[in-house]
């Protein structure tokens, strides 16, 4: 048996050591660094569907806003049995944090698309039960679409 070698097993565990120390250091800075895989389209439609009878408010985690990302606001409406008329992007941003709305969201027809810059930011819907004679819209929602955290 040659001198030295159970040293270089002892190195080698050392190594190992060291090197999970930093994954675990650098697992935990980016643990902060959430984003949620939730589909947008999927939240909208969600969030609608539970709300659709008593209203209510229901903020998505953080999302990033990507140029082309899209979701359709009549699908959302037909998952919940409502009239498309009855779900509509917000025109203000009173339910957007500090950070305010995200520009860049047009909606056409039932389909809003994103043609900004990549941004962090989160969708807020605001369920409100119709009052009066209105049976076309037992509820009415507004899709917010914010940037900065939730």
């Amino acid at each position: 048996m040659r001198r030295g070698q159970a040293f270089e097993v002892f190195r080698l565990l050392i190594a190992a050591v060291v090197a999970g120390a930093i994954l675990m250091v650098l697992l935990n800075i980016l643990g902060g660094l959430t984003i949620t895989t939730q589909d947008p389209d999927d939240f909208i439609k969600q969030s609608i569907k539970s709300m659709a009878t008593d209203g209510g408010v229901k903020t998505s985690s953080t999302i990033v806003f990507k140029p082309g990302m899209a979701v359709n606001l009549k699908a959302a409406a037909a998952a919940a049995t409502l009239n498309p008329d009855c779900v509509k992007k917000a025109s203000d941003d009173s339910m957007c944090k500090s950070g305010g709305a995200a520009d860049g969201w047009s909606c056409n027809d039932g389909i809003c698309t994103y043609s900004g810059g990549k941004v962090r930011g989160y969708i807020a819907v605001v369920c409100n039960p119709s009052s009066g004679s209105d049976t076309s819209c037992p509820v009415t929602c507004d899709v917010y679409f914010c940037q900065g955290a939730p």
